[in-house]
């Protein structure tokens, strides 16, 4: 089942984490998403504290289950390293950005649980930051066109991440607006990715059953 539903759950994954922000932030009358960055949506004490541990905690989890029948899809289409490296960098995403910085709140000091949250954070950003890259090997052979398409989003995606980062360390009062904006370039290569893998029944029905066919 989750074979054949993946690619539903990779948009759902994208969905909730991009607009559980804007549904918490409607009972967070303080909170301003043009100059507050979305993990001060978890500060304990916020209104709305336990509903962002349970949305990113959830979208995590949507993303770890999609990544079942991925793993499985790739394996058809490419190698077994790159199958696993594609999404290695999908879980990284899932376990750092999303279960672990839903669960450690960020406590406005130099605590552990802060650290553990920004550190997964980091690390979450910086796995997701490779899958375009990846994406555009795994289409080289096949089709130049979508290479260039995911090269060129993977770098528009390390560009708007280096100028969200250097938002936040300058604590620029459009901090807010920055990491929205490399949020949007992280998860487009997800979304196109999903919605031009050819169905499973095209690829046998043109390959038969192969190990390492190219992607369409």
């Amino acid at each position: 089942m989750i074979k054949s539903y993946f690619r539903f759950l990779l948009i759902s994954f994208v969905a909730i984490d991009s607009l559980s922000p804007y549904i918490l932030a409607h009972f967070y009358p303080k909170y301003q998403a043009i100059s507050q960055v979305i993990s001060e949506l978890g500060e304990v004490g916020s209104p709305v504290y336990y509903g962002f541990s349970f949305f990113f905690v959830l979208a995590g989890s949507v993303l770890l289950v999609s990544l079942f029948g991925l793993v499985s899809y790739l394996k058809t289409q490419t190698s077994v390293w790159m199958s696993r490296a594609i999404v290695g960098t999908l879980a990284s995403f899932a376990i750092g950005e999303c279960l672990l910085s839903g669960l450690f709140s960020i406590e406005g000091g130099s605590t552990l649980s802060v650290i553990i949250h920004q550190v997964a954070s980091d690390l979450g950003s910086l796995g997701m930051l490779g899958f375009p890259f990846l994406i555009s090997i795994l289409f080289y052979r096949k089709d130049r066109s979508k290479t260039y398409l995911f090269f060129g989003l993977g770098i528009l995606s390390v560009f708007f991440a280096l100028i969200n980062g250097y938002a936040q360390l300058m604590d620029s009062s459009y901090m807010g607006v920055y990491q929205r904006l490399s949020m949007v370039m992280m998860y487009l290569p997800v979304v196109l990715f999903s919605s031009k893998l050819p169905k499973m029944s095209t690829i046998k029905a043109v390959y038969g059953t192969p190990s390492y066919a190219a992607v369409n």
